[in-house]
């Protein structure tokens, strides 16, 4: 079953995340697989019900270009087997400008789910969470001419001054006591 649940869920995010598929393909690939109550969030927005979502799905095919790599895909049930939890790790290549740069960011995909009652050997689900995640420092560190100097520099120095003011704000506590 984890497997059947693996497989559908990334050909889910392979539509919802390559702007080349068609809306009839989102329609037939990832739909059916939609809970009414949907909701879906990411850093800049949060949206809830089917009518919006699907909305939502096309406008992003329309106004952008991109595919989306998975790195890896995960899937647990919760110990009743009734709901579950799917988790993708992979890369969202956001290709507006393809002939200029391609945008590589980092994209961790989380989708909630109820499995539903089926005939045995059909595995049956409906998505009723779906969030996108992005680091904030993958997507600095992807800017041309700025993801050097904070990956190597910025980052770096800023490890450095940290550890520097735990040990510092250690030694003071010792001499002046525990924190309250």
């Amino acid at each position: 079953m984890i497997e059947e649940l693996e497989s559908r869920l990334w050909r889910i995010s392979q539509s919802l995340y390559d702007t080349r598929v068609s809306e009839q393909v989102l329609e037939e690939e990832v739909l059916p697989w939609l809970a009414d109550d949907i909701s879906f969030t990411d850093p800049w927005q949060h949206g809830e019900g089917l009518a919006l979502y699907r909305k939502g799905a096309a406008a992003f095919h329309t106004m952008f270009k991109f595919d989306f790599d998975v790195l890896q895909l995960s899937v647990q049930l919760n110990a009743h087997a009734r709901t579950g939890r799917g988790i993708v790790d992979g890369v969202m290549n956001l290709r507006q400008f393809s002939w200029l740069y391609t945008y590589p960011l980092r994209t961790i995909l989380v989708y909630d789910f109820t499995l539903l009652d089926v005939p045995r050997g059909e595995v049956k689900f409906l998505i009723h969470h779906h969030e996108e995640m992005w680091s904030l420092g993958d997507m600095i560190e992807a800017v041309p001419g700025v993801g050097w100097f904070y990956g190597q520099v910025f980052r770096k120095a800023f490890s450095k001054g940290f550890v520097a003011t735990g040990s510092l704000v250690k030694r003071l506590r010792g001499r002046f006591g525990p924190r309250q």
